[in-house]
């Protein structure tokens, strides 16, 4: 895929599980600012995406799909509870890539001069260098605890596991401190929603000014 011919800026959206990733992602969608789901993009790939199908059952055996549905159950036991997390994303990672790119140039071709981009592994191998701010929505353990024992998918040992994996990955010493921002989400989403609104003000202006540096 070949790189985007419009300047534009791109936006990181990233944090740890339950902090309120995606509701930031949709207040600032409804800013008007395009938002691509990292997370739902690898997802669609993985069912839908025949040579990554074929890798995945290669590696995690016929089980990992049940019929033609990706058996999502066996690959989090498998990805959270085995250790195996890393190789499921070394394998998935390369067309999400791909599909990212294809997307952020159609896009592009739209007018957008700001793309963002949420996913809760955008820092898992460092901070991407074309990623020009990254938004860190920051929760303590306990709201997060609370807001993922409402999802009715994840046990409480599923929300434990997940929680120290992505603790053990100490995540926030890849943020840039001249660049990126810590965004604190332990209030109401009505709060919430006014510092996502103050913040995406603050981004596009900043944005403006790096386009125009580029020409």
């Amino acid at each position: 895929m070949e790189n985007v011919v419009k300047p534009i800026c791109r936006w990181g959206i990233t944090g740890e599980i339950g902090a309120g990733k995606s509701t930031v992602a949709a207040f600032i969608t409804q800013l008007g600012i395009p938002v691509l789901d990292l997370d739902s993009i690898a997802k669609q790939l993985m069912q839908n995406n025949e040579y990554l199908c074929a890798q995945i059952k290669a590696e995690f055996g016929d089980d990992a799909y049940i019929g033609n549905e990706l058996n999502r159950g066996y690959l989090a036991e498998k990805a959270f509870k085995k250790g195996q997390v890393g190789r499921l994303n070394a394998i998935v990672h390369p067309a999400v890539y791909e599909e990212v790119r294809r997307l952020e140039f159609k896009i592009a071709e739209q007018g957008q001069k700001i793309i963002a981009k949420e996913s809760a592994l955008l820092l898992q191998n460092g901070r991407p260098k074309d990623v020009d701010f990254i938004i860190w929505v920051q929760s303590s353990k306990e709201k997060r605890r609370n807001r993922l024992s409402k999802r009715p998918h994840l046990t409480h040992m599923d929300i434990d596991a997940r929680i120290k994996h992505q603790s053990s990955l100490h995540l926030t010493q890849h943020l840039d401190k001249d660049r990126d921002i810590v965004l604190y989400n332990n209030e109401t989403i009505q709060a919430l929603h006014k510092k996502v609104s103050q913040l995406t003000s603050q981004l596009k202006t900043e944005c403006d000014t790096l386009l125009q540096s580029r020409g």
